[in-house]
């Protein structure tokens, strides 16, 4: 070989490992879970399982534990490969203490969520036509002999502007959505039927989530907003009219319970029903820059006596040169349905300090539902704080601080702090 050959091999080798290197600083994925279509809010099972494959940066990376959980991940590659199969698990586990408490009761709380979810993609046409079906296994329940975050709101007086509100003590392990999921038009369009968790679609926005910063109610869930339990049958379409304007509805069996797999109580004929109409500047941004009108009717339920309820919500989140992400959400119901408040209004602002890290800050506000609680109480309002730490790839630490003031049936206080410890873990 001459003196030429042997640089014209040497050559090819340094452009075929630059290549090699781009194409692997190219996927910033674990399992390669990019190419899910999207349908729904960020606590849908397709955002869920896109998100939690990123491959974070992080500079407390533990080497010897992502070395161990590579073939993990290059099997859950290798088979959505093969199969158009995708999974993965969450673990949440979070511990709250409050400042005060109401006599006779706690002032701390832990709990967890579990979470283990699925998609399989059964077609996928290039006209960007799919169909998938969904699944979640889940479970929430308090750790030991501490009560659960969820209840720790009761506990100290706070109506409206719970500080750990998803973290239910009484979530019995369930499957909580078996849904077909249906695209059309390279994603302008579609629907999800079946067993669905209403909070990926009702009034969904980016932080109406369990995974950013914010862990009290007034950003994660609009208190004006009704609920059911997640596991509702029902059914949600949503599509583009243009690039840029998008309208939807969605109906859910106003009567299922949490952690219960049961298909009777829809027997009932009781249901929530929204429509909604949203604004993005381009369909590829609706994820960070929208806003959307969405109003809903509640039907009056016979066995558990509430009344009906109606009421309408407008939300905005825009994110700005990838680093500043402000929101906004205002919500007005005439208090009936169940509705924890009558008027609520919650901000904040995230911003990211690098990929998979952010210091998040929210202010709130609400007016208890006289028909709810009962006349009287006094509005509440709140400032909660919080920086997300990416440990891992895989594991997050979230120290939390909220502020609720004027907790409305602890008149005693004229604030309650609570401070907050949470944890992610995502396989």
């Amino acid at each position: 070989m001459t003196r030429t050959d042997r640089s014209l091999v040497m050559a090819l080798a340094l452009l075929a490992m630059q290549v090699q290197a781009q194409e692997t600083d190219d996927d910033q994925t674990q399992s390669g879970y990019d190419d899910i279509a999207e349908f729904g809010g960020p606590e849908s099972v397709g955002t869920r399982l896109k998100e939690n494959d990123e491959d974070r940066e992080t500079d407390f990376l533990f080497d010897g534990l992502q070395r161990g959980l590579a073939p993990y991940f290059d099997w859950k590659r290798s088979v959505n490969d093969a199969h158009g199969v995708a999974f993965g698990s969450s673990f949440y586990a979070l511990y709250q203490n409050a400042s005060d408490a109401l006599p006779g009761e706690d002032d701390d709380a832990l709990g967890y969520i579990f979470r283990a979810q699925g998609s399989w993609t059964l077609f996928r046409r290039e006209n960007g036509n799919s169909g998938r079906l969904e699944w979640r296994f889940e479970s929430r329940s308090n750790i030991g002999s501490y009560q659960a975050p969820g209840s720790l709101g009761g506990a100290t007086g706070i109506r409206t502007l719970a500080p750990g509100f998803a973290y239910n003590g009484e979530f019995d392990l369930d499957i909580p959505v078996v849904s077909w999921v249906q695209h059309f038009s390279d994603g302008r369009s579609g629907f999800a039927v079946g067993r669905l968790a209403f909070d990926a679609y009702l009034d969904a926005f980016p932080f109406q989530t369990l995974s950013k910063g914010a862990i009290n109610r007034s950003s994660i869930l609009n208190p004006t907003i009704p609920t059911t339990g997640l596991g509702a049958l029902g059914g949600v379409v949503k599509g583009f009219l243009t690039d840029n304007i998008w309208i939807g509805a969605q109906v859910h069996d106003a009567n299922a319970v949490n952690g219960d797999f049961d298909f009777d109580t829809v027997k009932e004929g009781e249901f929530i029903k929204a429509v909604e109409v949203g604004y993005t500047p381009s369909i590829a941004h609706r994820g960070k820059h929208r806003v959307q009108l969405t109003v809903w009717q509640k039907d009056a339920r016979k066995l558990a006596g509430t009344s009906k309820g109606q009421g309408w919500a407008v939300s905005a989140a825009w994110e700005i040169n990838e680093k500043y992400f402000p929101y906004a959400r205002y919500g007005h119901s005439d208090g009936g349905g169940g509705v924890a408040a009558e008027s609520a209004f919650s901000a904040g602002l995230q911003i990211t300090t690098r990929r998979n890290e952010a210091w998040t800050v929210n202010a709130g506000w609400s007016t208890p539902s006289k028909e709810t609680f009962g006349s009287g109480l006094d509005d509440e309002s709140l400032l909660e704080t919080s920086y997300q730490f990416q440990l891992s790839k895989n594991l997050s630490l979230t120290p939390n601080l909220q502020i609720i003031f004027n907790p409305a049936s602890n008149p005693g206080e004229s604030s309650i702090t609570v401070f907050g410890l949470r944890a992610i873990l995502t396989l």
